[in-house]
């Protein structure tokens, strides 16, 4: 039987400094709720979400972005491949239109031509529970809402956070998130072996959390492929991804330079009619990963004696 390849937990300090509880740093519009019971609906199905709004942290800066449309681009719905415990393959499917579709329109997956949704004029859109409250108008054009003046991290662990619309082309809607602490993952370099699960470690929030993690990871960068792994674990400091799913990420193809993230995160969300939006809270890391028996390349020099660099696929060959 092959070892598990654990990441080990890296000494050292949290990524960044939490914020203190000085006098000057308080939102004088907190938001009324109890953070340990507010309902957190989780995130939209891909098959009815619009879009939807995060407020963002890592190791450089926190900002704020969004945007919901009025309707699904069927391009993003992805389908379950395979699952096994908390991780599932996801695949895109491409649709096919003939004719080919106008610029204006997006393929179906019953081969009609549709309107492409369009982000939608929210109004003001706040949000309260961040040390300073903030207010945000759509860009123009394209209805996209940003806001990156923060401090960084922007938000205080086990803090409520409240997002509102103010109405515009839909009704007025309101989101919940609580604030997560820093994520301390044993490493943000993942090995990746054949046949082989991967175990994955972290810090342990202090206290009780709404908070789950978010591992997404990408083999196959420039292949045809079009399959990603995701797994949401509960927040308690260790998992696993399934040698299963695993396996099958790599069988779809391995090009390019191999990706992940990790994420500590709270979501909520809101249903527009036949459409859903959603509200993320979180700290994200992006993780470099490696797959035994494959190496990158964008040049001769990076690839072993006896093989060559596919500048194509970034493959050496």
């Amino acid at each position: 039987m092959r070892p598990l390849l654990p990441l080990l937990l890296l000494a050292g300090c949290l990524p960044y400094e939490l914020p203190d509880d000085s006098a000057d740093d308080v939102d004088t519009s907190d938001p009324d709720g109890d953070p340990d019971t507010i309902p957190l609906g989780g995130s939209c199905t891909l098959d009815r979400r619009w879009g939807g709004f995060k407020v963002e942290a890592n190791v450089d800066y926190s900002a704020i972005d969004g945007a919901i449309s009025n309707g699904v681009v069927p391009v993003a719905v992805l389908r379950e491949a395979l699952v096994d415990g908390d991780c599932k393959l996801m695949k895109r499917e491409n649709p096919f239109c003939d004719p080919t579709c106008g610029p204006t329109e997006t393929c179906d997956f019953d081969g009609e031509c549709l309107p492409f949704p369009e982000n939608q004029d929210l109004g003001t859109v706040t949000v309260s529970g961040l040390g300073t409250p903030v207010s945000m108008e759509p860009a123009i054009p394209g209805n996209k809402y940003f806001y990156t003046d923060l401090k960084n991290p922007a938000f205080k662990p086990g803090k409520l956070i409240r997002l509102e619309t103010a109405g515009g082309a839909l009704a007025p809607q309101t989101m919940y998130g609580v604030g997560v602490a820093p994520l301390v993952p044993g490493s943000t370099t993942w090995l990746v072996t054949e046949g082989t699960p991967v175990l994955l470690s972290w810090d342990t929030p202090a206290s009780a959390v709404r908070s789950e993690v978010y591992v997404s990871v990408n083999v196959d960068q420039h292949g045809l492929t079009p399959l990603t792994l995701q797994c949401n674990f509960a927040d308690n400091g260790a998992a696993e991804i399934p040698a299963s799913v695993m396996d099958a990420l790599l069988t779809g193809g391995v090009t390019g330079y191999p990706s992940g993230k990790i994420q500590r995160r709270t979501v909520d969300h809101v249903m527009l009619g036949e459409g859903c939006a959603d509200f993320m809270v979180d700290y994200s890391l992006i993780a470099k990963v490696s797959v035994s028996g494959h190496t990158p390349c964008t040049s001769p020099a990076d690839c072993p004696d006896g093989q060559e660099c596919n500048l194509a696929l970034q493959t050496c060959e």
